[in-house]
């Protein structure tokens, strides 16, 4: 199942380009709006979380972890759906990814089928502010 764009997009932040444009061209091959950014900080500085429909995080970046900008995006917007993905098998990341309010920790490669689900069960937002 895939949804028209709305103004709403599902935020990207992987600094393996590669990884984050896979991502960025399946949400947009799906319908969705979809923003990527490198690093944590670009992010932070580039776009607003509470007009996301969701955020897609990697667990390691270069400038931060996964996990803190997780918890600074739910400071600023507290109802933003997050999803973590990453190389690492270590399970106690599950329970961490959990913590932060997380929807789900998914392993790369990441399954696009079970991607897109994740996704497209997220309710729409409202319009934005």
């Amino acid at each position: 199942m895939t949804r028209p764009p709305d103004a709403h997009p599902v935020v990207v932040v992987d600094d393996d380009e590669a990884v984050r444009s896979g991502m960025l061209g399946l949400l947009r091959a799906a319908g969705y709006d979809a923003e990527g950014y490198a690093s944590g900080a670009a992010l932070l500085a580039g776009a607003d979380p509470a007009c996301a429909h969701c955020a897609l995080l990697d667990i390691h970046l270069d400038d931060t972890d996964g996990f803190t900008l997780g918890a600074t995006l739910h400071g600023r917007a507290p109802h933003l759906p997050l999803i973590f993905i990453t190389a690492d098998t270590d399970p106690a990341l599950d329970g961490r990814a959990r913590l932060v309010g997380a929807i789900t920790l998914l392993r790369k490669p990441v399954d696009p089928d079970c991607l897109m689900a994740l996704i497209d069960a997220i309710p729409l937002p409202g319009p934005p502010p």
